[in-house]
């Protein structure tokens, strides 16, 4: 064997035995960090809970004890009641119901709208120019029937906002007898007499219109336009005459009065398909509870010859599933649209005295029972209109 080849041969096997070498270092390396102990972060500490006043007695079995950690860096919560325990935050205040009403004590702001929380009604404010014969409120919007009583008395429908700044106002053709917003505030329907002054005469003819609220914008002329039926047959005659609007939490349903040859009934109507369809007799200015399950009303009854003949109204309620009346704890007679309180409660408008000859009015309010008793809630007031600023539970 040449000189050079065993020259290649003994450079070849240092290079194996470099080689083995390093695998050897690498493998020993490698075992060596594996064996070494984990370096793991050491838990922050936890502060130990208070004892309890309720802790068991000694001997008895205790609960595992929870601890709650809070990063280095987060505040100490300032109310904490517990350490170790994040308080819960407040609780936003609630806002109280308000009401809304014509001012109707005599004195300088007498006619004008007003409006107190329901939970303090002496603390009253008053609008500035914003005189109302009748007013409702509703989702920020608010419709007032108004009389400019000059040398010729003309009536106006005003809009206004919850600042009781005017907003809107067009032109009434006759006398304003009833204003009924829905229950988000985007609707109004808006009821006057065209003849005769009031409901106790036989010759009159009433209009109702249904407007936006927010804007006057009249989307319902008259709803003598809508088709009536009655008994599933078409029921119309040449006398029809509406009022009385109250409307379903769906605003496109609503109940209303309808009058004809002398009698009342209680219809329910559909506004986007302008029909309505008679459910019960002898209804007048329904109010529809916020649960949409009953209607509050003024019944109609005519006395005897000894008695001339006098008309006078009696509160009863109508449960619309059941069609059955409750005449309510009322005996003094209200010529009023009621306006319900809550669930369980109506309000209404009487005379400040027996004969109801004064100019002034106080609101009542009357459980919606048989046996309810009436209850003076706010002196010097009229129309009321209850803006409740949460909604209400379903009566069960």
């Amino acid at each position: 064997m040449s000189r050079a080849q065993d020259n290649r041969k003994f450079a070849f096997l240092v290079l194996c035995v470099i080689c083995i070498a390093a695998i050897v270092i690498y493998g020993w390396w490698t075992l060596r960090l594996r064996r070494s102990p984990a370096v793991t972060p050491q838990p922050l500490p936890v502060e130990s809970a208070k004892p309890s006043s309720n802790a068991p007695a000694p001997g008895a079995s205790r609960p595992a004890p929870v601890a709650t950690t809070q990063p280095p860096s987060s505040p100490k919560p300032k109310n904490e009641s517990e350490p170790g325990k994040l308080a819960a935050p407040p609780k936003p205040e609630a806002k109280p119901a308000l009401l809304y009403f014509r001012a109707n004590a005599l004195g300088e702001n007498y006619g004008k709208v007003a409006v107190a929380p329901l939970n303090n009604l002496d603390q009253r404010q008053y609008a500035a120019d914003l005189f109302c014969d009748r007013v409702d409120f509703s989702g920020g919007n608010g419709v007032c029937l108004h009389a400019d009583r000059g040398s010729l008395t003309t009536h106006y429908a005003i809009g206004f906002n919850d600042q009781m700044k005017q907003v809107w106002s067009f032109k009434l053709n006759g006398l304003p007898s009833r204003v009924r917003l829905s229950p988000s505030g985007r609707l109004a329907a808006i009821t006057i007499f065209l003849v005769g002054q009031s409901y106790t005469s036989l010759n009159f003819a009433t209009q109702t219109m249904i407007v936006y609220a927010a804007t006057g914008q009249v989307l319902v002329d008259n709803l003598e336009n809508f088709s009536v039926t009655r008994n599933g047959a078409e029921f119309k005659a040449k006398d029809f005459n509406f009022w009385g609007v109250t409307f379903a939490q769906d605003e496109n349903h609503f109940y209303a009065t309808l009058w004809t040859a002398g009698d009342t009934y209680l219809v329910a109507a559909n506004l986007a398909q302008r029909t309505a369809q008679v459910v019960h007799d002898n209804v007048e200015c329904p109010a529809l509870s916020p649960d949409n399950t009953r209607i509050a009303f003024k019944q109609r009854r005519v006395g005897g010859l000894l008695e001339g003949r006098r008309i006078t109204w009696h509160l009863t309620v109508l449960d619309l599933k059941t069609g059955s009346e409750t005449p309510l704890g009322e005996n003094r007679s209200v010529d009023d649209q009621v306006e319900w309180l809550d669930n369980d409660h109506i309000l209404y408008a009487l005379s400040e005295n027996e004969k109801g000859s004064s100019a002034s009015t106080d609101i009542w309010a009357l459980p919606a029972t048989a046996n309810g008793t009436p209850e003076l809630l706010l002196k010097g007031g009229f129309s009321p209109a209850v803006v409740r600023l949460s909604a209400l539970p379903t009566r069960r």
